[in-house]
Formats: structure tokens, sequence, C-alpha cells
């Protein structure tokens, strides 16, 4: 049976925001949330932007799916998806104040200052290939507004890094709009990327580093958690599906992340990132090593003496596949 062609999109009406519960953030956008420091109002128009693309972001999502074997073996690319958007290659937005802002509790001016900020050059840094380097980009083009909606256009080099959807995360739509501080998406952004393996350690100065901090803003770490740290964990426990918790030791902040529907509003403890590693430490080992309760429990005593970094420096180390159970023990 012949595959079935896929048509490029046909000339498309301007592009509005739905009514969705979470959004999605590309890998390269992510990375650029996390240099660039944006306020509120503009994390709100990204939000719009992302809604309102989720359907079209949902076409360079490979899926495993045998069914759509013939959809992943021709798979669109970009050009042939921006060959029939109008304004070669410049897609419209349009977004509804009432959406935006409801209950109009920004001013206006607020929200046009936003607009003209996310047209600056400096907005967005784009690789470019031609030069084998970079150039700075506005992110979005040609905002105009009247009382019930606002109005711009987004060139094609910024939408394809919104579409590059080979590594992707989901957000909460509404965190935008509740968030207390612009820097819940920055560190939230950062803190995703290790969501699969429960938690990070990092020295603080390369915390401030990769979260694009100046090493002076904070009078130290008391004052980055005052600031920075505990505002944003209460964003995270009220409006997002993680969140984390942290404690620093000698220079290094360790954190922690758990499910907030899970975790938020019970009076538990919450594991400490060396006992969450253990957890699954031996979780795999049982598994695939064919251990026993017993055999269990004495890993896990070995990993609380040593500790999980240090045993795991010993764990690593060349040990035959087909050696399992008592004999892995000893």
């Amino acid at each position: 049976m012949a595959k079935k062609e896929i048509q490029p999109p046909v000339k498309r009406e301007t592009l509005t925001s739905k009514p969705r519960k979470k959004v999605l953030i590309s890998n390269d956008f992510r990375e650029i949330l996390i240099s660039q420091e944006t306020s509120i109002i503009e994390q709100r128009i990204i939000t719009m932007i992302l809604s309102a693309i989720k359907d079209d972001q949902s076409i360079f999502i490979n899926t495993k799916s045998p069914v759509e074997e013939d959809l992943k073996n021709k798979q669109l690319s970009f050009d042939d998806y921006f060959e029939g958007w109008a304004h070669q290659g410049v897609i419209d937005f349009s977004v509804s104040i009432n959406d935006l802002n409801p209950n109009r509790k920004m001013k206006n001016s607020v929200i046009q200052e936003a607009l003209i900020n996310m047209t600056n050059i400096n907005w967005i840094r784009l690789k470019d290939e031609t030069i084998n380097g970079y150039k700075a980009v506005p992110f979005i083009l040609e905002p105009s507004w009247n009382k019930k909606n606002i109005y711009f256009k987004m060139d094609k080099a910024v939408m394809q890094h919104l579409l590059n959807m080979s590594q992707y995360y989901s957000i909460k739509k509404d965190l935008s709009f509740n968030a207390s501080t612009n820097n819940t998406l920055r560190f939230l952004m950062w803190l995703v990327k290790f969501n699969k393996l429960g938690g990070v350690v990092k020295e603080y100065t390369q915390l401030l580093k990769e979260l694009f901090i100046p090493a002076n803003k904070y009078e130290g770490h008391y004052r980055f958690e005052r600031d920075f740290l505990i505002r944003v964990k209460a964003d995270l426990d009220n409006f997002n599906d993680i969140s984390f918790n942290y404690s620093y030791k000698d220079g290094n902040y360790s954190f922690v992340i758990y499910n907030t529907q899970n975790a938020v509003g019970h009076d538990s403890k919450f594991p400490t990132l060396n006992e969450l590693q253990i957890e699954r430490a031996l979780k795999y080992l049982k598994k695939q090593r064919g251990l026993d309760e017993q055999h269990v429990r004495v890993m896990k005593k070995l990993y609380e003496v040593k500790g999980y970094t240090e045993l795991s420096k010993h764990l690593k180390r060349k040990i035959e596949i087909n050696i399992k159970g008592e004999d892995y023990i000893k």
C-alpha cells in the first residue's frame, strides 16, 4: 500500500491562544528562558504563544506507535511546514487582553512596555550557520494593540526554536498567571532537566552561573535563599506539578525534586538526595542482580554507611553481568 503523502499546511489565519491546562517548551527555548531575564507579563505572553502553537508542536513530536509509523517516516521539515504560511515566513498572533490580564490587574502601560521590550534585537540569540556563529533577533515583531487585543508577528527563525520538539518539557499554563516572582519560571526551566534524576547537587557559585545570575547579586547564600529560593519554592508548591526541597552544606546545594500532588500538604519528611539515589539504586540492583530482600537490606546498610556517591564508585567497577544474588553481595 502506498504511503499517504503529508501535505504542508495551507495559508493559515492569525494564531490565537487556546484554553489548555499545559503548554510545551522545547529544549531550545528552555535554555533561552534560563539565560534571558523575563518579566511576569512577558512570561504570560510567552505562555499564550505556546498555547496557540501546541497543536503545531505536536506535528514534530515523534511517536513510537506503529500506527503512526508512516508519519514518522514522512516527517515534515520546517521548510515544508512554513511553505503555506503567509508573509513569507512571518506568523501572525492575536492575544486577548482579558486572557492576558484577568480582572485588569496590570496597567495597559505595563503590557505595552513588555511588548516593546520583546521587540528588542537583543532579546534572543540564535545560531547562524552561515557565519558559524550567532545573531541577535527580536522575539516578536510589529506589536500593536487596542482595547480588546494585542497583535504581533513572529519570524520563522524564532518559530523554529519553539517547534524543535526533539526534546521538550510541559508546564502548567496557569503558572505564569499565579507566580509571585519572575524567577519562578527561570528556575523551573533549570530544574526540569534533572527531574528524571530526582534531584541534583550544585556548588553555589556554579548554580548562580547556570542561572545566569551575577555572582555579586546576593550577599551570600542566605540572601539567595531568602530573596530567590523560598519564593520560587512557594510558587511551585502551590501552582506546579513538581517542586523541590533543598539543603546547603559546605558551599553546595542539594536539591530533591518531588511531585507536589503527593507531597505538599502532608506532614512528611522529604528524602535527601542521597536517600533518593539509594532507593533508586536498590530497585535497579534488585532487578538486575536478582537480589532477595535480605540482600537488599545488606546493600542498603552499605549505602547508608558509605554514602551513595562513595559506594557507587566501587559498584561501577566492572562486575560480570552473570554474577547475581549471594555471589554479587560477596
